[in-house]
Formats: C-alpha cells, structure tokens, sequence
C-alpha cells in the first residue's frame, strides 16, 4: 500500500536546516500523488535555496504547492502540512502552515513540552492561492528554539500503522 504521509529535513548552508511534515487526506494512490507533488516541490525549492535570495519567504512554497495540489482536481482531497526554517546558530525558527496549526516543542529549561498554536490557513489544495490571499494568505510566523529545545513533529501516520498492527482487519 502506499500513503500520504510526508516528512523530509536537509541542512541547507552553515546556519540553515529545513523540515517539512505534511499529511495527504485518504489513502491509496491520490493521497500518494499528492505526497509526490510535495515532496518534488519541496526538494526542487530548496535545492537552489540560499537566505539572500529567499529569505524566510515559507509561504511562497506553500503556496506552490497549494496550487498545484488544486489544479490536479482530486476532489475532496487535500494536504495539512507545515514547514519549518531553522538557524541552528542564533535559534530562530520560522514557520509556515497549511492547515496544520499545533507546533511541539519540548523546552530543555523548563522540562516540558510546550504547543504554540499558529495563525488558522486553509489546507492545501482546496482553494486556489489568489483565494486565500483575499483572507491573509498563508503566514510565516517566528519563534525561538533555546539550546536544547526539541521540535516535535509527527502526523497520524505511526499511530495509524501500528494501529492496523494491533487490530488486523
């Protein structure tokens, strides 16, 4: 079988590492397609990154990809995803969402887990970007990761497996 579960991370330059974590709706060959989509999009962008040139511009990748899971016209099909820019030497973390609002992060300070909650954005591939630029498009947001800190992402991908694990049908 195949599924719509997407993670990917690369280290960028010196300073920079991206991760992406992204959840295709159903299952089966569209939500594979949809993840395909993503993850090209996803290593075609980075591919030619560099801050200088792009910055912590998120949202234009989003909306990338929000356009072209829209015109492949999977009916009812969509993607939450978000992705996240992260300087490892001054700790500033940048991120960027489509549908997928809850960030965890574990703080090394305080020894427990913390959740920020980002600005709503539609999921991807429902509307088109021009759409969702009429109510505040798709949002970069700062925050700040301390030395030790962990981020957490994860989709329901592994609660889902090893539920199929535990309860064969």
């Amino acid at each position: 079988g195949v599924s719509g579960d997407y993670f990917d991370y690369r280290k960028l330059d010196d300073q920079w590492y991206v991760t992406i974590k992204c959840d295709a709706s159903g299952h089966g060959v569209p939500a594979a397609i949809i993840m395909t989509v993503v993850a090209t999009l996803f290593r075609e962008y980075f591919n030619t990154w560099s801050f200088k040139k792009n910055g912590t511009q998120l949202n234009k990748l989003i909306e990338q990809v929000n356009d072209s899971i829209e015109s492949l016209g999977l009916k009812g099909k969509f993607a939450t995803m978000i992705i996240c820019l992260i300087n490892q030497q001054t700790g500033e973390l940048y991120m960027c969402n489509a549908g997928d609002t809850l960030v965890h992060i574990f703080d090394s300070a305080e020894m427990k887990m913390k959740t920020l909650t980002l600005a709503n954005a539609p999921t991807a591939g429902v509307f088109s970007s021009d759409l969702i630029a009429m109510r505040g498009g798709f949002k970069v947001e700062k925050g700040m990761l301390k030395h030790g800190d962990v981020l957490y992402l994860y989709t329901d991908g592994i609660e889902e497996s090893t539920r199929r694990i535990r309860d064969p049908e």
